[in-house]
């Protein structure tokens, strides 16, 4: 059974995890294709895509559970305001199409 997905946090962070098994993706078809190119561009995407995760999950844990540390987070990296807002707008928007 799938989680359901309760709040921007938690869209934030799923919308990283489906990237990243994107990203993965593309690896595995670059590899079956046998392209050098293709390949060493794709891993460095799931690379990439791997770390975005990793940061988003902290970043969402320390919002959760520390929100103060996240503030002061915020104040240094407003990138990360920018994305949960995204992320908060595409939640909503996926709850008014839910409920059609």
């Amino acid at each position: 059974m799938k989680h359901s997905i309760q709040n921007e946090i938690e869209y934030l962070v799923a919308e990283a995890q489906a990237e990243t098994d994107i990203a993965q993706h593309l690896l595995a078809e670059a590899r079956k294709e046998e392209n050098y190119w293709e390949e060493k561009a794709a891993a460095k995407m799931v690379a990439f895509h791997e770390h975005e995760e990793k940061m988003l999950t902290l970043y969402a844990e320390m919002k959760s559970y520390q929100p103060e540390l996240a503030g002061a987070l915020e104040d240094r990296k407003p990138y990360l305001l920018n994305l949960l807002e995204n992320a908060r707008s595409s939640y909503e928007e996926q709850q008014l199409l839910q409920r059609i």
